[in-house]
């Protein structure tokens, strides 16, 4: 550079000395002759002042190129640029180049930084992510040559089997992430998934004991997530609808679920579209949260649905079959009769009910009671077994004359009821009536026996007799009473004027409550005489109303009555709390006997009644004597029988009352011990006439001292009668030969009658 610069100023001397002798030259030609020497003179001096000139300038020019050679060099090679005060030549227009020149260099510097770290800031904050965020990179050239990496040299021998996930023994575990790059490179990635493993195996385990809590539920269990999805299903749901284990699978929809059902045939009666609507309305706020299915092959299942916080639902399924059979039978046997499978009171009015309603807006119908002729002959001569049978028959019978649209229950005993629907006229009803009666005394051939029974037939007619389910049933039964006491084997229809004997019975029934809220009743005695030892032994309490306008009441006409309305428990109550009360301030060698109705021994609290009655009067129990009638033994027998065994534990005795009327007494003889048999006045009264009750008398007083038991016969009017059971060896007697009942006032005067009596013939 210095070199060019000092070669350019000596071409610029020489340019310039030609300048000079061409304009001295020049001079000359033009020049006068005197002034010729003057002119060369002039000329020889400016020549010598250009060559001086011209060399000083080539020296100025030298040093300048030099200094600016200096100064560019360090432009180029020095990152700190010198001022540009330090850095002068001393020539302007060099110098303003030379600051151009820096200026250039710092925004070419500037710009070059700039650039630089705009490429380097992203690289960087990657770097950084990676190596703060666990996450390991591996670049590799095409060539396989690696040219980054951060993760573990171990690591790579594992990224050669090409797997998802690589992991060092014992230490952490890398998620493999590859991407290839537009030169041919590959970019791996490997996330430090050690911790998150590490979670998810504890997520796993709590999911496991989650399914093996679910999979031992009674419930089938779906739980579906808010856009409707499965989530969870256990292993009792696929119990429940016999499907294939995994055949339903959590990501599945309702639909999904539903149609596998459909597919496996559980519900043919309904439609896909039928199906959801009902899930549909189990779901809605407002709607019942269970269900019943009935599935094809007969099972049933109760399903249940809530919702859940955040949407969706969970579904219970539960196999009821068992119960919903059990509940069913269960209402089915409160509404049918156990014997004959027929309805029942409860089921026969809820039918009766319904009549009513109809007979509000259509046609009427007819109420039908029926009552067996002579069936109690059957039950007493051929046992229980063979009157069930016989029952079962007859109401086989009643369901072959009616239409499906009527209706036959058993009200008890040998008692029926029809409903008869749509009976426009009273002959509507007697056609009937008549066919029932012709159809019902046909014989019977029974499985070991032929039997032959009648019936009677009362009917009411609503809406002409009444729309009320008790006054119908009141009125056929006041038309009953009249078919009976006109002969039997006939039917009557309930007319105007037998509704002033359904008066009658509702005012007996007032005055009855009336009477006992009064405590109205008094006792009678009548005496008990023991044949051996010639003397009264007791008395029997027998229950008196005396009507302050009706004056005295058969018991034969409200104790039933009382039995019927519900008021023969606390009555009888009262009787043996009098009785013990009476008892306890005669003689002790005295006994006191007590009838119990059957209706009492339907009371749970029968036992502790006698016990208070007997703690409450200080009476002895050996001197309380109960009586019961066989039809007690009708009723719930196991549990007759273990009241019997509770009220012999008290100490008490037990007699049992009307002995031959009932048809099972040979067989409850054997199961329970009872103390006494009393021979019902029927027989008695025929005991003294040819070919009458004599070998009856008979065969019960020796039956009952074989088996240790004490007879007593019932009735007894005449000598003749008692001789006669001197003769068969019975052991008491009672009846009107020795007096009748009469009040407690009565009793010293009979025992001063008798007893006395019998000490003095001693």
């Amino acid at each position: 550079m210095r070199e060019r610069v000092r070669a350019a100023g000596r071409r610029l001397g020489l340019i310039v000395a030609g300048f000079a002798a061409v304009a001295l030259a020049a001079s000359f030609w033009t020049a006068p002759g005197p002034r010729l020497a003057l002119i060369a003179v002039a000329a020889a001096v400016a020549l010598l002042l250009v060559l001086f000139t011209t060399a000083r300038l080539g020296r100025s020019l030298g040093h300048a190129a030099e200094a600016a050679a200096g100064i560019a060099g360090r432009i180029a090679t020095d990152p700190v640029l010198p001022s540009l005060e330090a850095g002068r030549t001393g020539l302007d227009e060099f110098d303003a180049v030379l600051a151009s020149t820096v200026a250039l260099r710092q925004a070419n510097d500037a710009l070059i930084e700039g650039e630089v770290g705009a490429r380097l800031k992203p690289v960087s904050r990657v770097a950084e992510a990676i190596v703060g965020g666990g996450i390991a990179a591996v670049l590799t050239e095409p060539c396989g040559r690696i040219a980054l990496n951060t993760a573990p040299a171990a690591i790579l021998r594992k990224l050669a089997a090409g797997s998802d996930e690589v992991a060092l023994p014992h230490g952490p575990r890398f998620l493999v992430n590859r991407q290839e790059l537009s030169d041919g490179a590959t970019l791996t990635l490997l996330t430090d998934i050690t911790a998150l493993k590490r979670r998810e195996r504890g997520l796993d385990k709590r999911i496991s004991r989650l399914n093996a809590a679910l999979d031992t539920l009674s419930l089938g269990f779906l739980l579906y997530d808010a856009e409707d999805r499965l989530l969870v299903v256990n292993r009792r749901y696929h119990e429940i609808y016999r499907l294939p284990a995994g055949t339903v699978r959590p990501g599945l929809s309702t639909r999904d679920v539903l149609r596998i059902n459909i597919l496996a045939g559980h519900h043919p009666d309904f439609s896909e579209a039928e199906l959801l609507a009902g899930i549909q309305e189990m779901r809605a706020a407002d709607a019942a949260p269970s269900q019943i299915q009935h599935l094809a092959d007969g099972r049933i299942v109760a399903v249940e649905m809530q919702p859940i916080a955040g949407g969706g639902f969970v579904a219970l399924y539960e196999d009821v079959t068992e119960r919903w059979n059990a509940e069913t039978r269960i209402a089915y046997m409160a509404r049918h009769d156990t014997v004959t499978d027929l309805p029942n009171r409860l089921l026969l009015r809820e039918r009766i009910e319904g009549a009513i309603t109809l007979a509000r807006r259509e046609a009427g119908f007819g109420v039908l009671c029926l009552d067996l002729d002579n069936f109690k002959q059957v039950n007493d001569t051929l046992g229980h077994g063979v009157g069930d049978e016989l029952l079962r028959a007859v109401a086989h019978r009643l369901r072959a004359c009616l239409r499906e649209v009527d209706t036959v229950a058993r009200l008890g005993g040998d008692e029926f009821a029809i409903i008869q629907a749509a009976v426009e006229a009273p002959e509507e009803a007697a056609t009937l009536a008549q066919r029932i009666l012709h159809v019902i005394s046909a014989p019977y051939a029974l499985t070991h026996h032929s039997v032959t029974v009648g019936v009677s037939i009362g009917i009411a007619l609503a809406p002409r007799d009444g729309l009320e389910p008790d006054r119908l049933m009141q009125c056929a039964d006041v038309a009953l009473y009249r078919a009976k006491g006109d002969g039997r084997g006939t039917f009557r229809f309930f007319e105007a004027e037998m509704d002033t004997r359904l008066q009658a019975r509702r005012s007996l029934e007032l005055d009855l409550r009336a009477a006992f809220e009064a405590r109205a009743f008094d006792l009678h005695y009548q005496p008990i005489y023991d044949l051996g030892r010639e003397r009264i032994c007791g008395f029997e309490a027998l229950l008196r109303w005396t009507h302050p306008t009706r004056g005295r009441v058969s018991p034969a006409e409200f104790v039933p009555l009382a039995e019927e309305i519900g008021l023969i428990v606390p009555l009888g109550e009262w009787v043996l709390r009098r009785a013990c009360r009476e008892a306890a301030n005669w003689p002790d060698e005295l006994k006191v006997a007590v009838n119990v109705s059957a209706v009492q021994f339907t009371s749970a609290g029968l036992i502790e009644t006698v016990r208070a009655a007997l703690a409450e009067s200080g009476l002895a129990p050996r001197r309380l004597e109960l009586e019961i009638t066989e039809s007690v033994l009708l009723v719930n027998g196991s549990a007759t029988m273990a009241i019997l065994h509770g009220l012999r534990a008290l100490g008490v005795r037990i007699s049992m009352d009307d002995f031959g009327t009932g048809y099972s007494s040979l067989s409850y003889l054997r199961s329970f011990p009872f103390d006494k048999m009393k021979v019902d006045q029927s027989f008695i009264r025929d005991l003294t006439v040819d070919q009458g009750s004599g070998f009856i008398v008979r065969a019960v007083i020796s039956l009952a001292s074989s088996l240790g038991m004490t007879t007593t016969a019932e009735g007894v009017e005449t000598e003749e009668q008692l001789a006669r059971l001197r003769e068969e060896g019975c052991d008491e007697v009672q009846g009107y030969l020795f007096s009748p009942p009469v009040p407690a006032s009565v009793l010293p005067s009979l025992l001063e009658t008798w007893n006395g009596l019998a000490c003095r013939a001693a």
